[in-house]
């Protein structure tokens, strides 16, 4: 099964969402930069893809969300 690794850091007041080195998103906070990185990662867990989203923290990456593990993000309309 192929993989898709998502990554969540920041660049000056910016978060970027990316994936093999490509930045998909631009994002003003940290936790709307997630939730984008943790809804791609599900698409591409539905088509098969062991998915997940390393977030930068502190200067180093933490696992913060695998697909088929987690459970999906509440949004704030649901909430």
């Amino acid at each position: 099964m192929s993989s898709a690794r998502y990554f969540v850091f920041s660049r000056g007041d910016t978060w970027i969402v990316a994936l093999d080195g490509v930045p998909l998103g631009h994002h003003s906070s940290r936790p709307a930069a997630l939730s984008s990185a943790i809804v791609m990662a599900d698409l591409m867990g539905s088509m098969r893809y062991d998915a997940d989203v390393m977030l930068e923290s502190e200067g180093h990456l933490d696992l913060a969300w695998t697909y088929g593990v987690d459970p999906l993000p509440r949004t704030e309309a649901a909430a």
